[in-house]
Protein backbone atom coordinates (compact mmCIF):
# COMPACT_ATOMS: atom_id res chain seq x y z
CA UNK A 1 0.00 0.00 0.00
CA UNK A 2 1.45 3.57 -1.22
CA UNK A 3 0.09 6.32 1.18
CA UNK A 4 1.55 9.92 1.36
CA UNK A 5 2.39 11.41 4.50
CA UNK A 6 3.68 14.73 5.57
CA UNK A 7 5.53 15.13 8.71
CA UNK A 8 6.93 17.74 10.93
CA UNK A 9 10.47 18.98 9.58
CA UNK A 10 13.34 17.99 11.82
CA UNK A 11 15.81 20.83 12.91
CA UNK A 12 18.55 19.12 11.03
CA UNK A 13 17.00 19.17 7.39
CA UNK A 14 16.64 23.24 5.75
CA UNK A 15 14.83 21.34 2.52
CA UNK A 16 12.17 18.95 1.07
CA UNK A 17 13.38 15.75 0.99
CA UNK A 18 11.60 12.57 -0.93
CA UNK A 19 12.29 9.36 1.15
CA UNK A 20 10.82 6.19 1.47
CA UNK A 21 9.72 4.77 4.90
CA UNK A 22 10.14 0.63 4.88
CA UNK A 23 7.79 -1.33 7.58
CA UNK A 24 6.21 -4.44 7.43
CA UNK A 25 6.22 -4.89 4.30
CA UNK A 26 4.51 -1.45 3.55
CA UNK A 27 6.07 1.66 1.28
CA UNK A 28 4.82 5.37 2.56
CA UNK A 29 6.07 7.61 0.18
CA UNK A 30 7.04 11.06 2.74
CA UNK A 31 7.50 14.35 1.08
CA UNK A 32 9.34 17.04 4.06
CA UNK A 33 11.32 15.98 6.68
CA UNK A 34 12.27 12.47 8.36
CA UNK A 35 13.03 12.30 11.62
CA UNK A 36 16.89 11.86 12.68
CA UNK A 37 18.88 8.80 13.88
CA UNK A 38 18.70 10.57 17.44
CA UNK A 39 14.96 10.75 17.58
CA UNK A 40 14.75 7.19 15.88
CA UNK A 41 17.01 6.02 18.61
CA UNK A 42 15.18 7.42 21.65
CA UNK A 43 11.86 6.42 20.63
CA UNK A 44 12.75 2.57 21.59
CA UNK A 45 12.36 -1.13 20.25
CA UNK A 46 9.04 -0.51 17.96
CA UNK A 47 10.96 1.97 15.80
CA UNK A 48 13.94 -0.54 15.00
CA UNK A 49 11.62 -2.30 12.02
CA UNK A 50 11.27 1.27 10.21
CA UNK A 51 14.37 2.38 7.61
CA UNK A 52 14.13 5.35 5.78
CA UNK A 53 15.01 4.81 2.16
CA UNK A 54 16.61 7.57 0.40
CA UNK A 55 16.52 6.86 -3.68
CA UNK A 56 19.09 8.58 -5.67
CA UNK A 57 20.48 8.77 -9.12
CA UNK A 58 23.50 6.89 -9.56
CA UNK A 59 25.19 9.69 -11.32
CA UNK A 60 24.75 11.69 -8.47
CA UNK A 61 22.66 14.51 -10.15
CA UNK A 62 20.14 14.73 -7.05
CA UNK A 63 22.90 14.53 -4.59
CA UNK A 64 21.33 16.89 -2.54
CA UNK A 65 18.71 14.07 -1.22
CA UNK A 66 22.40 12.21 0.91
CA UNK A 67 22.61 15.56 2.94
CA UNK A 68 20.16 13.93 5.08
CA UNK A 69 22.32 10.78 5.13
CA UNK A 70 25.15 12.47 5.88
CA UNK A 71 23.38 13.88 9.08
CA UNK A 72 22.12 10.96 10.54
CA UNK A 73 25.86 9.56 10.11
CA UNK A 74 26.77 11.83 12.55
CA UNK A 75 24.27 11.35 14.52
CA UNK A 76 25.19 7.64 15.08
CA UNK A 77 23.35 5.86 12.39
CA UNK A 78 24.00 2.59 11.01
CA UNK A 79 23.12 2.39 7.36
CA UNK A 80 23.78 0.81 3.71
CA UNK A 81 25.53 2.52 1.19
CA UNK A 82 26.43 1.81 -2.84
CA UNK A 83 30.28 1.30 -3.05
CA UNK A 84 31.56 0.37 -6.35
CA UNK A 85 31.10 -3.67 -5.48
CA UNK A 86 28.84 -4.62 -3.02
CA UNK A 87 26.24 -2.83 -0.55
CA UNK A 88 28.04 -1.72 2.23
CA UNK A 89 27.03 -1.60 5.92
CA UNK A 90 28.52 1.74 7.20
CA UNK A 91 28.35 4.08 9.97
CA UNK A 92 30.87 6.83 12.19
CA UNK A 93 34.39 5.57 12.68
CA UNK A 94 34.59 6.67 16.04
CA UNK A 95 31.04 6.21 17.51
CA UNK A 96 31.33 3.66 19.73
CA UNK A 97 27.76 3.04 20.03
CA UNK A 98 27.17 2.74 16.25
CA UNK A 99 30.33 0.57 15.87
CA UNK A 100 28.71 -2.42 18.26
CA UNK A 101 25.06 -1.76 16.48
CA UNK A 102 27.04 -2.46 12.88
CA UNK A 103 28.62 -5.18 14.36
CA UNK A 104 25.47 -6.43 15.75
CA UNK A 105 23.54 -5.98 12.78
CA UNK A 106 26.73 -7.84 10.74
CA UNK A 107 26.22 -11.12 13.29
CA UNK A 108 30.01 -10.61 13.64
CA UNK A 109 32.39 -10.89 16.50
CA UNK A 110 33.71 -8.18 18.03
CA UNK A 111 36.81 -9.93 17.08
CA UNK A 112 36.39 -9.58 13.46
CA UNK A 113 38.65 -6.85 11.56
CA UNK A 114 36.12 -4.54 9.36
CA UNK A 115 37.71 -1.96 6.70
CA UNK A 116 37.27 1.70 6.16
CA UNK A 117 35.36 3.40 3.51
CA UNK A 118 38.21 6.77 2.73
CA UNK A 119 37.71 9.93 1.17
CA UNK A 120 41.21 10.65 -0.55
CA UNK A 121 44.76 9.71 0.17
CA UNK A 122 45.13 11.81 2.69
CA UNK A 123 42.71 9.62 4.76
CA UNK A 124 44.71 6.50 4.11
CA UNK A 125 48.13 8.02 5.15
CA UNK A 126 46.20 9.48 8.69
CA UNK A 127 44.81 6.07 9.56
CA UNK A 128 47.39 3.71 7.92
CA UNK A 129 51.55 3.62 8.14
CA UNK A 130 51.62 3.90 4.44
CA UNK A 131 52.77 1.74 1.65
CA UNK A 132 55.77 -0.59 2.15
CA UNK A 133 58.74 0.65 0.55
CA UNK A 134 61.83 -0.85 -0.96
CA UNK A 135 65.12 0.45 -2.09
CA UNK A 136 65.83 -3.16 -3.37
CA UNK A 137 66.35 -3.06 -7.25
CA UNK A 138 63.25 -3.78 -9.62
CA UNK A 139 60.96 -3.80 -6.41
CA UNK A 140 57.60 -1.70 -7.36
CA UNK A 141 56.69 1.71 -5.70
CA UNK A 142 53.01 0.50 -4.53
CA UNK A 143 52.34 3.89 -3.69
CA UNK A 144 52.41 4.63 -7.36
CA UNK A 145 50.48 1.53 -8.05
CA UNK A 146 47.97 2.88 -5.40
CA UNK A 147 47.42 6.32 -7.12
CA UNK A 148 46.73 4.38 -10.62
CA UNK A 149 44.24 2.30 -9.45
CA UNK A 150 42.62 4.27 -6.65
CA UNK A 151 39.77 5.32 -6.72
CA UNK A 152 38.32 1.34 -7.48
CA UNK A 153 36.80 -1.61 -5.97
CA UNK A 154 40.08 -2.38 -3.83
CA UNK A 155 40.69 -3.13 -0.01
CA UNK A 156 44.49 -2.49 0.44
CA UNK A 157 45.22 -4.41 3.90
CA UNK A 158 47.71 -1.88 5.27
CA UNK A 159 49.74 -1.58 8.86
CA UNK A 160 47.11 0.46 10.73
CA UNK A 161 48.86 3.95 12.89
CA UNK A 162 47.96 5.14 16.06
CA UNK A 163 45.33 7.88 14.82
CA UNK A 164 42.71 4.53 14.02
CA UNK A 165 40.02 3.69 16.67
CA UNK A 166 40.79 0.58 19.04
CA UNK A 167 39.61 -2.55 17.51
CA UNK A 168 37.04 -3.48 20.66
CA UNK A 169 37.08 -6.92 21.30
CA UNK A 170 34.41 -7.51 23.93
CA UNK A 171 31.21 -5.14 23.98
CA UNK A 172 29.89 -6.09 27.61
CA UNK A 173 33.11 -4.93 29.18
CA UNK A 174 34.46 -2.71 26.73
CA UNK A 175 38.12 -3.92 26.45
CA UNK A 176 39.83 -3.11 23.31
CA UNK A 177 42.95 -3.26 22.17
CA UNK A 178 45.06 -1.43 19.06
CA UNK A 179 44.72 -2.71 15.40
CA UNK A 180 47.87 -3.99 13.45
CA UNK A 181 46.47 -3.55 9.97
CA UNK A 182 43.38 -2.17 8.69
CA UNK A 183 41.37 -2.85 5.21
CA UNK A 184 41.26 0.43 3.46
CA UNK A 185 38.71 1.21 0.60
CA UNK A 186 38.96 3.99 -1.89
CA UNK A 187 35.65 3.92 -3.89
CA UNK A 188 35.10 5.06 -6.93
CA UNK A 189 31.20 4.86 -6.53
CA UNK A 190 29.99 8.63 -7.08
CA UNK A 191 27.32 8.40 -4.54
CA UNK A 192 29.42 6.85 -1.89
CA UNK A 193 32.27 9.74 -2.09
CA UNK A 194 29.55 12.39 -1.87
CA UNK A 195 28.14 10.78 1.38
CA UNK A 196 32.69 10.62 2.18
CA UNK A 197 33.39 14.30 1.27
CA UNK A 198 30.73 15.71 3.41
CA UNK A 199 32.31 13.95 6.54
CA UNK A 200 35.16 14.60 9.09
CA UNK A 201 36.57 11.26 8.70
CA UNK A 202 36.34 7.71 6.65
CA UNK A 203 33.32 5.19 7.84
CA UNK A 204 33.87 1.81 9.18
CA UNK A 205 32.16 -0.48 6.80
CA UNK A 206 31.27 -4.14 5.72
CA UNK A 207 29.67 -5.77 2.93
CA UNK A 208 25.65 -6.03 3.74
CA UNK A 209 25.43 -9.48 2.82
CA UNK A 210 22.03 -11.29 1.81
CA UNK A 211 21.31 -14.99 1.87
CA UNK A 212 20.85 -15.89 -1.84
CA UNK A 213 22.83 -13.38 -3.31
CA UNK A 214 26.16 -14.56 -4.68
CA UNK A 215 28.94 -12.72 -7.16
CA UNK A 216 27.37 -12.15 -10.64
CA UNK A 217 23.56 -11.91 -9.19
CA UNK A 218 21.28 -8.46 -9.59
CA UNK A 219 21.68 -6.83 -6.46
CA UNK A 220 18.73 -7.50 -3.72
CA UNK A 221 16.11 -4.77 -3.68
CA UNK A 222 16.36 -1.71 -1.34
CA UNK A 223 13.48 -3.09 0.69
CA UNK A 224 15.38 -6.43 0.90
CA UNK A 225 17.71 -4.65 2.63
CA UNK A 226 15.40 -3.29 4.70
CA UNK A 227 13.50 -6.15 5.32
CA UNK A 228 16.73 -7.86 6.45
CA UNK A 229 18.40 -5.43 8.76
CA UNK A 230 15.70 -3.44 9.61
CA UNK A 231 14.48 -5.35 12.79
CA UNK A 232 18.20 -5.38 13.65
CA UNK A 233 18.56 -1.08 13.89
CA UNK A 234 19.37 -0.26 10.37
CA UNK A 235 18.17 3.20 9.93
CA UNK A 236 18.63 3.77 6.19
CA UNK A 237 19.06 2.69 2.59
CA UNK A 238 20.49 4.55 -0.03
CA UNK A 239 19.09 3.12 -3.12
CA UNK A 240 20.87 3.63 -6.69
CA UNK A 241 18.93 0.58 -8.61
CA UNK A 242 20.31 -3.03 -9.49
CA UNK A 243 23.52 -3.53 -10.03
CA UNK A 244 25.71 -6.47 -10.78
CA UNK A 245 27.12 -8.00 -7.44
CA UNK A 246 30.99 -8.13 -7.66
CA UNK A 247 32.91 -8.06 -4.56
CA UNK A 248 36.63 -5.88 -4.41
CA UNK A 249 39.42 -7.33 -4.81
CA UNK A 250 41.47 -7.83 -1.55
CA UNK A 251 45.33 -7.63 -1.74
CA UNK A 252 47.52 -7.37 1.97
CA UNK A 253 50.28 -4.66 1.27
CA UNK A 254 51.22 -5.36 5.25
CA UNK A 255 54.35 -7.02 4.50
CA UNK A 256 57.29 -6.12 2.61
CA UNK A 257 55.40 -8.13 -0.81
CA UNK A 258 51.43 -8.02 -2.38
CA UNK A 259 49.81 -10.92 -1.47
CA UNK A 260 46.36 -11.42 -3.08
CA UNK A 261 44.24 -12.67 -0.76
CA UNK A 262 40.86 -12.48 -2.98
CA UNK A 263 40.03 -11.30 -6.85
CA UNK A 264 37.40 -9.85 -7.22
CA UNK A 265 36.43 -6.56 -9.36
CA UNK A 266 39.35 -4.86 -9.58
CA UNK A 267 42.75 -5.80 -11.63
CA UNK A 268 45.26 -7.78 -10.58
CA UNK A 269 47.73 -7.94 -13.33
CA UNK A 270 49.61 -5.49 -11.74
CA UNK A 271 50.86 -7.83 -9.18
CA UNK A 272 52.98 -9.18 -11.85
CA UNK A 273 55.13 -6.58 -10.76
CA UNK A 274 55.60 -7.10 -7.46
Amino acid sequence: MITQTHRNPSSWLARPHHVIFFQSRQLHVVTNAVKSAKRAKSAGDKDKSQVIIVPVEPDGSDAWRLDQIVDMIKDGAVGILPTDSYPALVCDLESRTAVQLLYELKGASASKKLSILCRNFSDISTYTLGFPVSSAPGQPNFFNIAKQILPGPYTLILQASKSLPKQITNFDSGRSKARSTVGVRLPSDEICQTVLQQLDRPLLCSTANVEGYHAGDVSPDAAVLADMYGPRGLVFVVDVGPRVLEGSTVVDLSGSEAVLVREGKGDVSWLALS
